[in-house]
């Protein structure tokens, strides 16, 4: 302890003495000459020892302040290592979080640039989408104008048609109603029809259990289409509105052009043109509303709900007619039938035979109407959907069974087959196809032509029996073939094509054999196992491709492709009978109606009956109408809707439109009209003409004979008049040009008809 003392004390008093001079040293240097030497006073060992110890006494405090000093210096020190490692710490965490920040600023950016990505994405989706979606809403609109385009060429077709099958006196004028229908109409249509048609409900009743059936529509804003852009969408549809203007015009411009077949060669042209516009306005705008109108133009539901309903009679019972069956074809027909008994029968009905002019033309006009009534009934899909594909598969399937039908028929019945016969099995069987084109398959479209070929042909044979002259077979052929077409509909329908139809009784058997099939055998479960065993044989083929010497790589790789293949086709398999059996219990729970309980349900023959129906309504509704009608107009017009006998037994060409048609040759339409100032003949001779001169009577005398000859009769017409007439071309004073045929034998049958019925001898020689 003393040593301990003692050595502290040494310290301290080398550090007192070392002070001064540091403190001297510190402020300036002085001279060695200025510095006096130090006295050095020597003191004695006891002195010193008693010295030191008296002065490490008196120095205790300040020892032990350095201490304190020491030790807080000590603390300080470690304090200060102390900071000194957490800084290097912090540093260390520094340097991790910049690390850690830029890792999260590039993970920023990378997430900016995903988003970028994806926002990039998103709009290459929405482009393409919206791209897919306007170039569907082309191809829609592209088809119903090519649509329309047909249907408007059926008109001309139906005109040719209708034409060859009247006599050459008429066939301008027959022409003619046909072809007017597209400019009265086609005006009419535009300013009132369309609204007439398809506006919201005008008229609304509860009829035969549906609630608020609308019979007949109206909107300011589609009369002249003055509220509607030019650019406005169809609700629920791809097209513009203009589009289904003009494809359901071209519907209601050819219907009434159908029934002036029922009333040919016997009707005047302005009184028919009246009675189309009324019959359009009264029957025909309010049967297109009761079947086809759907809410498109209902102010009172929002724009994005519109174009899902029903609003029509028809349209809620649900009777299904997808191009015309009852609107077109039992309209028409029905019409043509209560037209006909009317205006009566043609002059000389039926014993005397008026044989068409030219079934050249009938042939050329069945054709066209073929070609057209792919867009009548694939067009009324309004897209260019499979279910368009289905309706002009059946419609080319039905009008080729039915020709064929026709035409066997025909030949049991009668021995030979007709160019008439073909022509109008044709027509009969695209008629009863029209309703059902849409919902059956085109191996039903064969069936439906079929029967429609064997009945309309008796329906026409019967019309003599029953004593009603339908010209040209309009009621025959589209009235009976119409009302078939709607009942077959309904047995033939099926909700596979159509899934918001019904299913006729062959489906309704169908779809729950089916059902029951996939359940009982499990088909799902088993094409489920094999998608599975596929699954494993690609990823075992999979590993084999991996662990393949290089040699052996390309077989492996080909066997990999094959099985993928086959895994493909599995799960396709599977997905498929996923989806057919979930579309079967869909629809079979809505005909079990088991969302009310059963209180709807339905049956095999629910659809028929509903069909049947539908036809019955409309076939009366359009008769009953028609026939008051056609009544109005006879009677307005003074009884001029039909013509008189001289205007049939001169020709509708000339009387109503003073024009002729074209001359065809050895009609017998061809002698000329008798006036008091004949005409010269205008066509030079040669090619098999000449001219044979009557003596023995004046002209006047002459053509008294001629005309009265010329007049149908209910009695037989004489034989020499007969034998003669076809070959006569002009009278020209006593002289009668003639073509073709025997000169002396002509001359012989001349002299002897005219000696009989002129009561004197008269000679006919042939001028040279």
């Amino acid at each position: 302890m003393s040593a301990c003392r003692l050595t502290s004390a040494s310290l301290f008093a080398l550090l007192i003495f070392t002070l001064p001079i540091n403190k001297a040293h510190s402020q300036s240097t002085p001279r060695l000459e200025e510095s006096p030497l130090p006295r050095i006073k020597v003191v004695p060992p006891t002195e010193a020892k008693q010295t030191s110890a008296a002065t490490i006494s008196n120095s205790d405090p300040s020892i032990g302040e350095l201490k304190k000093a020491l030790e807080e210096n000590k603390k300080q020190l470690a304090e200060t290592q102390q900071a000194i490692g957490e800084l290097k710490t912090a540093a260390i965490k520094g340097d991790e979080l910049q690390k850690a920040m830029a890792e999260t600023k590039a993970a920023n950016e990378k997430i900016v640039a995903l988003e970028k990505g994806a926002e990039e994405n998103k709009k290459a989706i929405t482009e393409a989408a919206d791209k897919a979606e306007t170039g569907t809403d082309r191809g829609d609109t592209a088809w119903m104008m090519t649509a329309s385009a047909f249907v408007l060429l059926m008109v001309p077709g139906l005109a040719l048609f209708y034409g060859g099958m009247v006599r050459r006196k008429n066939v301008l004028a027959t022409m003619m109603q046909s072809m007017a229908a597209l400019a009265v109409i086609g005006v009419y249509w535009i300013a009132i029809g369309y609204s007439l048609a398809f506006g919201p409900p005008l008229i609304k009743l509860d009829l035969f259990g549906v609630k608020e059936a609308g019979f007949i529509g109206w909107s300011w804003d589609l009369v002249f289409l003055k509220g509607i852009l030019f650019d406005a969408k169809l609700p629920a549809n791809n097209i513009p509105v203009y589009a289904h203007v003009l494809f359901q015009g071209m519907f209601a411009i050819i219907t009434p052009a159908l029934i002036s077949g029922a009333i040919a060669e016997r009707i005047r042209f302005w009184p028919f043109c009246i009675f189309m516009l009324l019959w359009v306005t009264f029957v025909y705008c309010p049967l297109a509303h009761m079947v086809w109108a759907f809410d498109w133009f209902d102010p009172n539901i929002i724009a994005a709900n519109r174009g899902k309903a029903a609003i029509g009679f028809l349209g809620k019972m649900g009777a299904l007619d997808f191009a015309g069956g009852t609107v077109v074809h039992i309209a028409a027909g029905l019409a043509g039938l209560a037209c006909c008994l009317v205006l009566g029968k043609r002059a000389g009905y039926p014993k005397m035979v008026a044989h068409p002019n030219s079934m050249v033309l009938t042939l050329l006009g069945a054709g066209l109407l073929w070609f057209g009534w792919f867009g009548f009934n694939a067009g009324s899909a309004v897209n260019g959907s499979a279910q368009a594909v289905s309706a002009f598969a059946a419609t080319q399937a039905a009008a080729a069974a039915a020709g064929l039908a026709w035409m066997l028929v025909e030949w049991l019945h009668k021995g030979k087959a007709t160019a008439l016969g073909l022509a109008s099995g044709i027509v009969a069987g695209l008629v009863a196809v029209t309703p059902a084109s849409g919902f059956v398959y085109m191996w039903a479209g064969l069936f439906i032509g079929i029967f429609a070929a064997i009945v309309c042909y008796f329906a026409v044979a019967m019309k003599n029996r029953l004593g009603y002259d339908d010209s040209l077979d309009a009621f025959g052929v589209h009235g009976v073939g119409g009302f078939l077409g709607a009942i077959l509909t309904g047995v033939f329908a099926t909700t596979t094509i159509f899934p918001d139809g019904g299913d006729g009784p062959f489906a309704y058997s169908f779809h729950r054999a089916r059902l029951k099939t996939i359940n009982d055998e499990k088909l799902l479960d088993k094409a489920k196992t094999k998608t599975e065993e596929a699954e494993k044989d690609v990823a075992a083929a999979e590993a084999a491709v991996k662990n393949a010497p290089e040699p052996d790589k390309a077989e492996a790789e080909k066997t990999l492709a094959e099985k993928k293949d086959i895994a493909t086709d599995k799960a396709a398999t599977q997905e498929s009978l996923k989806k057919e059996k979930e579309a079967l219990e869909k629809t079979i729970d809505k005909q079990e109606d088991k969302d009310n309980g059963g209180k709807d349900k339905k049956t095999g023959m629910s659809q028929v009956f509903i069909q049947l129906k539908a036809a019955l309504f409309s076939a009366i509704f359009a008769f009953t109408l028609s026939l008051l009608l056609a009544i109005l107009v006879q009677t307005v017009s003074g009884g001029n809707f039909k013509t008189d006998e001289k205007g049939e037994s001169e020709g509708l060409d000339r009387t109503e439109h003073e024009e002729v048609g074209f001359d065809f040759g050895l009609a017998t339409e061809s002698v000329a009209v008798v006036t008091a100032a004949p005409r010269a003949a205008d066509i030079p001779r040669g090619n098999g003409r000449f001219d044979l001169q009557l003596t023995g009577a004046d002209h006047a005398e002459l053509m008294k004979v001629w005309t009265e000859l010329c007049q149908p009769t209910k009695e037989a017409a004489d034989a020499d008049f007969l034998a003669v007439y076809p070959y006569v071309t002009t009278i020209r004073g006593t002289k009668f040009r003639c073509r073709g045929g025997n000169p002396e034998e002509l001359a012989k049958r001349l002299s002897t008809l005219f000696t009989k019925h002129v009561g004197k001898a008269i000679v006919a020689t042939k001028v040279a």
